[in-house]
């Protein structure tokens, strides 16, 4: 073959390789939010830390109130503009559980300008004190609509 058609197959190559990455990743990002829905109403503790340290855990019925009635009811994928809006490093992480074992993992994320805030964005944030937040699925990094569960634990745990 001459240099041309080697261009040719390894453009094509290439293609197909990146082509297949994609439709990789996104299903494994529709697989992860799924095996979430399917097993949210089996979870049964959860645990908030700052940092290394825990703030927080609940198992059982004790846990009921704070976890989510409807997880990953509004996401959105952040880009990497839209995550400088917040401060880099999470200030808390939330773990929900199913028997001992994490089922997902969100952080919850400092605004820092929130003049830049997209209305969406906006929609998705909430207050505590004088400061905004918003749940992040780091996994997946997707932003989650603001939980009234959430913002009780937070309200009531973050000093």
């Amino acid at each position: 073959m001459n240099k041309r058609r080697w261009k040719l197959v390894i453009f094509a190559v290439i293609i197909l390789i990146g082509a297949f990455t994609l439709q990789f990743r996104e299903k494994n990002e529709e697989e992860a939010i799924s095996h979430v829905l399917d097993h949210a109403a089996e979870i049964d503790a959860i645990e908030l830390f700052k940092g290394e340290h825990s703030l927080f855990r609940a198992t059982g019925q004790d846990a009921t109130a704070y976890i989510e009635n409807y997880p990953l009811s509004h996401i959105k994928k952040l880009s990497k503009k839209e995550r400088t809006i917040f401060e880099e490093k999470p200030l808390y992480h939330i773990v929900y559980e199913i028997k001992g074992e994490p089922l997902y993992e969100v952080d919850i994320l400092k605004v820092a300008i929130s003049s830049e805030l997209s209305e969406e964005l906006q929609q998705m944030v909430f207050n505590i004190g004088d400061h905004q937040y918003l749940i992040y699925w780091a996994k997946e990094k997707k932003a989650l609509e603001q939980s009234t569960n959430t913002q009780r634990l937070l309200e009531q745990y973050v000093k």
